[in-house]
């Protein structure tokens, strides 16, 4: 469960604009350390507020600007504001601690060029739902980003909007028809075995969505399965793969 003060710091800085900040703590957990001594309001405790990260994460949190650390101390004031007969924080100290595990997730940098500001918002969405461990939604986003990327890639192409009907399979059909990606298109039988790959991957999570994510209802019948780490790892991570590979193929296209 992600610790309660790290989110309120998190949901500030988001609403402040920095989401690079909110997103590097989202592994971190902190501690209130109060001191014996008295501060400048009436009975208020000197404090100092302890954030500990991965070591992956102290180590990008030791390369923050000044101006940086102080955005994220800004937001812990408006946490901890100064009050009488309350913490009086003074500093953050950063250190890491080998102890908290991270989920790695694979990176799909070469959707930084995409100019379609939905796509960038489901990978942020997809890693946020995997390390706050909510695992259904995690799903649901990763569909979405592949729905995404194929309407980007259909209506760039075409230069026509497409009404879209929740089919997700006709849908990526018609995007691997456009860029020449269907497994008929190749000679090489290794490659039809990759394509066809691809299809099955996105079938699963179409259905996986459909079935078990959080985006409907469920029975009692379905209950005893609820999505698990593993699984909704592994779905996000070729959600992203495949992303980037259908992105790379329009961009060869071009």
């Amino acid at each position: 469960m992600e610790d309660l003060d790290i989110k309120k710091i998190r949901k500030i800085l988001s609403y402040k604009g920095r989401s690079d900040l909110s997103d590097l703590l989202r592994s971190s957990v902190s501690h209130l350390d109060e001191s014996g001594s008295f501060g400048s309001r009436w009975y208020s405790i000197l404090s100092t507020f302890n954030i500990k990260s991965p070591p992956s994460v102290q180590a990008k949190i030791d390369k923050l600007s000044h101006k940086d650390k102080e955005e994220i101390f800004k937001a812990l004031l408006l946490v901890y504001p100064l009050k009488d007969n309350a913490p009086e924080i003074t500093e953050i100290i950063y250190y890491p601690d080998f102890d908290i595990e991270i989920t790695e997730l694979v990176e799909a940098k070469e959707l930084d060029r995409i100019s379609f500001e939905y796509i960038h918002d489901q990978i942020k969405k997809c890693n946020a739902k995997i390390a706050e461990k909510d695992y259904d939604g995690a799903v649901t986003n990763a569909r979405t980003l592949i729905e995404s990327i194929c309407l980007f890639i259909l209506e760039s192409k075409t230069k026509q909007k497409h009404e879209y009907d929740g089919n997700l399979i006709k849908l990526y059909k018609s995007v691997a028809s456009l860029l020449k990606m269907s497994p008929g298109d190749y000679i090489d039988e290794n490659l039809k075995q990759i394509l066809s790959g691809v299809f099955s991957i996105i079938n699963g999570v179409s259905g996986l969505r459909n079935i078990y994510s959080d985006s409907h209802g469920t029975s009692p019948s379905k209950i005893s399965y609820k999505i698990d780490d593993r699984h909704a790892i592994l779905t996000v991570n070729l959600a992203k793969t495949i992303t980037e590979y259908l992105f790379l193929s329009y961009e060869k296209s071009q």
